[in-house]
């Protein structure tokens, strides 16, 4: 068997080929976060997110949660009641219930409440996309830019496995331009973590 090694790959007349995928951050911790907050991101390269990551929370039992945040390096979450969502919940054997809420919430709840024994494989893993509105978004479409979309599977507190696929949106008005995301749980922090951030160029 031979193996392939190609050193660079390249348009017909030699310049660079134009990747628009982008790997950005990689990291792993034993713990101790209070969120998972990426500001400042370079929005003008890049016109969404690619993110996958693996966490423990500290407490037992609880949803983990995600914001926008406007501000630059400055962040602040961006928490007016004008977030929607909604994501199904695939468990054994063969069953299927759903969560959805409309425009009243100050967060997207991304997943049923997790467990947190490690002794037992609980904890959350999810891979998303995540998209920003900005001032090139035509008329009412800056109004539906900023979304999400994503897919997780949970061990409970319990150990039982729940999965699923889930979207949400925050639709405020036409001239909300976040600059970064949060995930964080609805109380404590996280703890053991593995994550991995890729830009989506325009």
């Amino acid at each position: 068997m031979s193996t392939l090694k190609v050193n660079a790959i390249t348009e017909v007349d030699g310049t660079a080929f134009p990747f628009d995928y982008t790997k950005l951050q990689r990291a792993s911790s034993g713990g101790g976060a209070d969120n998972l907050i990426f500001d400042d991101l370079d929005v003008a390269t890049y016109k969404g997110f690619h993110f996958t990551a693996v966490f423990v929370p500290e407490n037992d039992n609880i949803y983990p949660n995600f914001r926008f945040r406007t501000g630059g390096s400055s962040g602040a979450d961006v928490s007016s009641a004008y977030y929607s969502y909604g994501h199904d919940v695939l468990f054994p054997s063969n069953s299927q219930s759903a969560a959805s809420q409309g425009e009243t919430r100050t967060e997207i709840t991304l997943a049923p409440q997790i467990g947190n024994n490690t002794g037992n494989g609980e904890g959350l893993m999810i891979n998303m996309k995540i998209f920003f509105a900005d001032s090139s978004d035509n008329g009412a479409s800056g109004q539906l830019a900023n979304f999400i979309t994503w897919g997780y599977a949970i061990r409970n507190d319990a150990a039982d496995f729940r999965g699923g696929h889930g979207s949400g949106i925050y639709s405020e008005n036409t001239s909300t331009y976040p600059t970064g995301f949060k995930i964080y749980m609805e109380n404590g922090v996280i703890n053991a973590q593995s994550y991995a951030l890729y830009g989506l160029k325009r």
